[in-house]
């Protein structure tokens, strides 16, 4: 697998192959999941659904899967099975917009989204850049850069937080769930102290879509 990679030109090569190539599927694997999120109500839904399960069943097959253990708790981390759990969240607040150039209100600032200005670069205490609003940028301190405005979202206020069947933003889902303890044990029939434990979901069968019960 790894002889048959095609590298982009002056690429290093493989260090260490089957690390790389468990990288490269996982990654995969979450781009798949994200493009169903993305299809989930077109016409491509299920051709983006089976490409999921193949994808996973490549990488699950080949370097295996073993449920995370962490702060003293069991989580669900597979894709694939978030994947099938159709809920996600959908936030509720409040925010001011302001231009990016003179932190005035966007709606009534003296600039136009449509219209490039002559800025002088400068760098807040932080190092952000004024130009572009990142850090540790190519912009050089005290030179003129031609620049469009943008809107920036400020003073943010987090009213609250739903669970929905269709979030707005389509990848506003669940990336960990907590396993209860006392299923794995009644499943495993052993203690789980300091154990592994394999999860092969990914090799089965898909088993359907659980979707959330209309509330209203």
């Amino acid at each position: 697998m790894a002889s048959s990679l095609h590298e982009p030109m002056g690429a290093p090569p493989l260090t260490d192959p089957c690390h790389e190539l468990e990288a490269l599927a996982r990654t995969s694997l979450a781009r798949a999941v994200d493009a169903y999120n993305f299809l989930e109500d077109d016409e491509l839904s299920e051709l983006a659904h089976q490409h999921a399960h193949n994808v996973a069943a490549l990488a699950g097959g080949l370097f295996g899967c073993s449920i995370e253990f962490s702060d003293d708790t069991y989580w669900d981390v597979c894709k694939l099975t978030l994947m099938h759990d159709r809920c996600g969240m959908s936030a509720g607040f409040t925010s001011t917009c302001i231009c990016s150039l003179c932190a005035q209100d966007i709606d009534t600032c003296q600039h136009l989204l449509d219209v490039g200005y002559d800025i002088t670069v400068r760098h807040d205490v932080d190092g952000l850049c004024n130009i572009c609003g990142q850090l540790n940028c190519l912009h050089i301190e005290g030179e003129i850069a031609s620049v469009f405005p943008q809107p920036v979202t400020s003073d943010l206020q987090l009213h609250e937080v739903s669970l929905v069947s269709r979030p707005r933003d389509p990848l506003a889902r669940f990336t960990k769930l907590e396993l209860s303890k006392d299923v794995l044990l009644q499943e495993l029939g052993e203690d789980l102290h300091d154990r592994v434990i394999c999860c092969y979901r990914c090799l089965h069968p898909c088993g359907g879509f659980s979707q959330m019960l209309n509330q209203d």
